[in-house]
């Protein structure tokens, strides 16, 4: 399995379609065999680390080895560590947090003050409130999602960390920013989302002085324009300001020549205490992200401020060393698909080809020569994504056809995953829902009409059902047809079923080999991994109900859809030679299913209704079931009352006719995700109407599991709580295969042997035993193969890309000319700082005047999610975050910024909402804007040409825009095709303006101040601008009477103060001043009588 099953591990590799089982010295699977060879030799990575044991206890308790190198290495120099995926990169993450918030002698605070000799400890920290010993730094965590701070917070409870020392979340419901200014004034670990840290470092809320350091999550996702590289250069620029280097002028010396020397520089940032500059870790576990693109690791470094890279992938000797000391032993089940699912598979293979043929004849943007686009790769989504990135640019300029092949290789490559997911008959319904949809698009998919597309409808409807017609004899010279139900399951159902008997089979070894140990011996765990909640309720229900009975259930329900319209064409034309020969079997069919589901009594003719025998006694759930499923079925107009009563009917006789699968008893439990509650289900009628369910402790509790329920490394815990026996991965997944690898390390250390029994002897009974099930060649196993594929290759391209990466010299110096100025440096960094950034070489230079350049911008906190905040400090701009009723930006007291991307402006205009928008900026400012930014990685184009028809429609955007224009004509819209783009458009719309005051664009539109309310505005100093002002309401009312326009409502407003002035003119002077039309309409109005 690659490095997902660790090489030298035990076990047997086996088809499930043969019952011949083969033994080999070197029992790795073949996933590991084709990896390992130059791999080990070349491209191990040694590590030679002195974790000092007395000064870390509990790291060396709580962590496996290599995450205890790992963490030795990371805490002496800040850089970047990447491992792969499933080796516990939250649980590194949270031993920094754990050794961070300790305040005792083990603690991070402590060998500080050892290391500085003083009692501080941060280098900014007050000295009265740094003094006392229960004082920890103040350090931030970013990057975390919701579920991953979850998983943090379990992990170090887990690991018995005190309550006072767990971290703090700070989220938008953490109060206002002088209560969060109290939390970090106390120190601590804070897990942060980026926009408050980011607007609390610009409002001096969070004080660098004060920040200890900064742990990053999930360093892929760093940019130099994300919020997160915003944060972080803030904090570096700060910490070496204070620590006495602002600039390259002031930390730099000079050689000759006047360049500054690098290695002076690099010598003296690396002697300073980590109190002085701070620290920055930061972790990741997608080394593919790493290699996506060009100097994409360069960058991510350069943009976190850090210059080591650290690199643990599982072939690293003290990963392996780690892993491979008691590996689980792996039966690795490979399970042939149906002759049906090959030729289906190969009608999907043969479709792709189509659609690629198609599309290489209709565009000429892709490049086919990369080796992601294959067609054995076309099961992968890189394969999308692939042909998604070159298209990306240019998509405004594809034709129709050429965009719904590029969407219908989409749909063809989940079609692959969902044949060996779903069953027979969802598989049936999901791709005859396609083609309905296809029918109705003006675009209709090309291998829905092909001949690849036959086959794939036709194989998928006789995995269901056939229908054979006799040949005619003598005696019946007209056989009718017959349809044969066919049902075909799942395959993995029934190797899971085999499985299940083999550790029934297995199980009372192992209870021996505990009871030798003197432990106690209860029922055997197994621990049931599935992909997602589907794929779960499908494994219960047929563990719990059998295949027969769950397949024929869905026939059932299948039969009563389609047959609906078949019963009511065949009721409005008066018999059944209106329907179809297959229409007509298949009503037949779904009376004979009804009656082998649930016998003769569930006949649905009218004169079955005297046969049934009426239940003595009607249960109180029974009761209840059926009330649910009329309140259900309550306001559905196209649902009849019979359809009600038989749902309900199905419903009862599913939990009164639950059969065992196997012989013996399960206990089928499901947990659900964030408690440990679970509902078990048993094969007894008279334990239905019991409350609970006990069962027996010696029997095999089933516990089933989806890996989308254990997002942000939970299986750790999750294995840690339910400490599984066996382990079934009906789903493959190599991040899970490694926390297998190391919960089995962890059991082998806390494992008691008998006296004189050797550890390197562990027989198989003493191990986790994994079964790990996958479909033989398919797209199951071409993906699981691919991702392997994928990891091993980045972290071969990192090795090698680590050996000649240059040191960035950014570390250095970090402010661009921009900054420097905005922080009001005069020098430069050329002849010893004596020369100016720039300088007119034309003019004198006792003629040059000061830098006046307007750099202060108001921002809205809610903007600090995009990245445009981030580039415009990078441009040199002083942002001032505020909450802002009116406006994204305020650039001065005359402009305001909406900002609005392409997916935010067509929900605007789908909501309204930016229609309110541009009312208030325009009732507020003189020159309100409306700023329409574009993904610099796409087409600078809002609609493309073929969108455009010959008629003018009212929801086309461009109407929408020509509309919005014409109802607010101060409105002045700016086109950018970046946020560089924008960036230069503020510079150029502040030239020449005040800068904003802050507090009146906090105050405006808030409707906070009496003075706003009552119309009195006595912060307005300019007497024109307040005679100049207009009220909205006069004039929206002005707009509803006959005869006014927009065109002449201004000569009114101009010639006019009030709508009385308007009553009180004369027929010939409206007459004059809008037209002998109009004037008569609105003189008539205007005189009109009430009765």
């Amino acid at each position: 399995m690659a490095t997902a099953v660790a090489s030298g591990r035990r076990g047997r590799k086996r088809r499930a379609v043969s019952s011949t089982r083969t033994g080999n010295d070197d029992e790795r699977l073949p996933q590991q065999q084709q990896h390992d060879g130059d791999v080990q030799q070349q491209q191990r990575v040694d590590v030679h680390v002195d974790v000092d044991s007395s000064r870390q206890p509990m790291i060396q308790a709580k962590l496996p080895a290599y995450l205890s190198h790992a963490f030795a290495e990371l805490y002496e120099e800040d850089g970047l560590v990447v491992l792969g995926r499933g080796l516990g990169t939250l649980s590194l993450l949270a031993t920094f947090v754990r050794f961070y918030a300790d305040p005792s002698p083990d603690g991070h605070a402590a060998l500080v003050r050892e290391e500085t000799g003083t009692s501080t400890s941060s280098g900014g920290r007050d000295p009265s409130s740094a003094s006392d010993p229960l004082t920890p730094p103040l350090v931030f965590v970013l990057g975390l999602k919701d579920s991953e701070r979850k998983a943090l917070i379990s992990t170090l409870v887990d690991w018995g960390t005190p309550p006072e020392l767990l971290p703090t979340e700070v989220t938008n419901e953490s109060g206002q920013g002088k209560d969060r200014e109290t939390m970090y004034r106390r120190g601590g670990v804070f897990l942060i989302t980026s926009r408050i840290l980011i607007v609390d470092l610009l409002t001096q809320i969070a004080n660098p002085r004060d920040i200890e350091g900064i742990l990053v999550a999930h360093a892929e996702h760093v940019t130099e324009q994300s919020t997160d590289a915003f944060i972080l250069r803030i904090y570096r620029s700060q910490k070496r300001m204070l620590s006495g280097g602002s600039g390259a002028s002031s930390t730099v010396s000079t050689g000759t020549a006047g360049i500054p020397d690098a290695t002076d520089a690099v010598a003296r940032t690396s002697s300073l205490s980590p109190s002085a500059h701070g620290f920055v870790k930061a972790f990741t576990d997608n080394p593919d992200a790493l290699m996506a693109g060009f100097a994409r690791v360069d960058k991510i470094l350069k943009s976190i401020h850090v210059r080591r890279l650290y690199l643990y992938p599982r072939f690293h000797d003290v990963v392996a060393s780690e892993l491979e000391r008691c590996p689980p032993y792996v039966d690795e089940l490979h399970q042939q698909l149906t002759p049906a699912m090959k030729e289906i598979q190969n009608a999907i293979a043969a479709a792709v080809q189509v659609c690629i043929r198609e599309l290489k004849k209709s565009t000429t943007l892709i490049e086919w020569s990369t080796s992601d686009l294959t067609l054995e790769n076309c099961v992968t989504t890189n394969f999308d994504m692939a042909i998604s990135r070159q298209l990306e640019h240019d998509w405004h300029k594809l034709s129709p056809q050429t965009k719904q092949l590029v969407n219908d290789l989409r749909t063809l490559r989940t079609l692959f995953q969902y044949l060996i997911q779903y069953d027979c008959i969802s598989f049936y319904k999901l791709i005859t829902n396609i083609k309905t949809a296809s029918y109705g698009a003006r675009n209709p998919s090309m291998w829905i009409l092909d001949a690849s597309g036959d086959i794939i409808f036709r194989k998928a409807r006789e995995r269901i059902y056939k229908i054979t017609r006799p040949k005619p004899t003598p005696r019946v010279p007209n056989p009718l047809s017959r349809l044969k139900p066919i049902l075909e399951e799942n395959p993995k159902w029934r190797l899971l079923s085999q499985v299940l008997t083999e550790i029934r089979n297995d199980w009372p070894e192992r209870q021996n080999a505990r009871l030798k140990r003197e432990e106690t011996s209860g029922g055997a765990r197994i621990l049931i991994m599935v992909k997602d909640e589907r794929t779960l309720d499908s494994v219960r229900a047929y563990l719990i109900e059998g295949k027969e009975r769950i397949m024929t259930l869905r026939w059932v329900r299948y039969l009563e859809q389609i047959n609906d319209r078949s019963r009511a064409v065949a009721k409005n034309a008066g018999g059944s030679s209106a329907i179809s020969e297959e229409s007509r079997l298949l009503l037949e069919e779904e009376g004979r299913a009804r009656n082998f589901l649930f016998g003769p009594e569930a006949d649905r003719s009218e004169n079955a209704g005297a046969k049934r025998r009426q239940p003595v006694f009607v249960p109180e759930w029974k009761r209840k079931k059926r009330r649910i499923a009329t309140e259900k079925g309550r306001g559905e107009r196209t649902m009849q009352a019979d359809d009600l009563q038989r749902r309900a009917v199905l419903d009862e006789a599913l939990e009164e006719t639950e059969q065992d699968l196997v012989e013996g008893s399960y206990t089928v439990a499901t947990i659900d995700q964030g408690d440990n509650e679970s509902s078990s289900g048993t094969y007894s009628d008279e334990e239905d109407e019991l409350p609970y369910k006990v069962g027996s402790l010696d029997e095999l509790r089933i516990i089933i599991r989806s890996y989308s329920s254990i997002e942000g490394e939970k299986a750790n815990l999750m294995l840690d709580e339910i400490k599984p026996d066996y382990c079934v991965l009906y789903d493959a997944e190599p991040a899970f295969v490694r926390s297998l690898e190391m919960y089995a390390s962890k059991r082998f250390a806390g494992l008691s042997l008998p006296p004189g029994e050797n550890r390197s002897n562990i027989s198989k009974h003493d191990r986790l035993r994994v079964f790990f099930m996958l479909f033989e060649a398919s797209s199951e196993e071409k993906n699981f193969l691919k991702a392997l594929e994928r990891e091993k290759n980045s972290f071969a391209r990192l090795i090698q890309h680590k050996k000649s990466m240059p040191v960035p010299l950014n570390i250095v110096e970090t402010t661009t000319q921009e900054m420097q100025l905005a922080m009001g440096g005069a020098g430069g960094s050329y002849a010893g700082g004596t020369l100016p950034l720039s300088m007119d070489t034309r003019t004198g230079r006792g003629k040059q005047t000061a830098d006046k350049q307007r750099r202060e911008i108001a921002v809205d906190v809610r903007e600090f999610r995009s990245a445009l905040p981030s580039i415009l400090h990078q441009g040199g701009m002083r942002l001032a975050p505020a909450t802002l009723t009116v406006g994204d930006f305020v650039l001065s007291n005359v402009h305001c910024v909406e900002r609005k991307s392409i997916s935010d402006l067509f929900g605007s205009f789908a909501s309204g909402r930016l229609y309110t928008q541009a009312e208030a900026m325009s009732k507020h400012y003189k020159c309100p804007i409306l700023l329409i930014e574009f993904d610099p990685g796409k087409s600078f184009c809002l609609q493309s040409g073929s969108e455009i028809g010959a008629d003018i429609r009212t929801d086309a955007v461009c109407s929408k825009m020509s509309l919005l224009s014409l109802h607010f004509p101060k409105l002045r819209i700016l086109w950018s095709r970046s946020p560089h783009e924008t960036l230069k458009m503020f510079k150029a719309l502040k030239v020449d303006h005040d800068e904003p005051d802050i507090n009146k664009a906090i105050e405006i539109g808030s409707n906070e101040s009496l003075d706003a309310l009552l119309g009195m505005d006595t912060t307005q100093g300019d007497e024109e601008e307040e005679e100049n002002e207009i009220n909205e309401a006069a004039r929206d009312m002005l707009l509803r009477l006959p005869g006014v326009t927009v065109q002449n409502a201004r000569q009114i407003m101009n010639s006019c103060d009030s709508i009385a002035d308007v009553a009180e003119m004369s027929r010939e002077d409206l007459k004059r001043l809008i037209g002998p039309l109009s004037g008569q309409k609105l003189f008539s109005f205007l005189r009109q009588s009430n009765k």
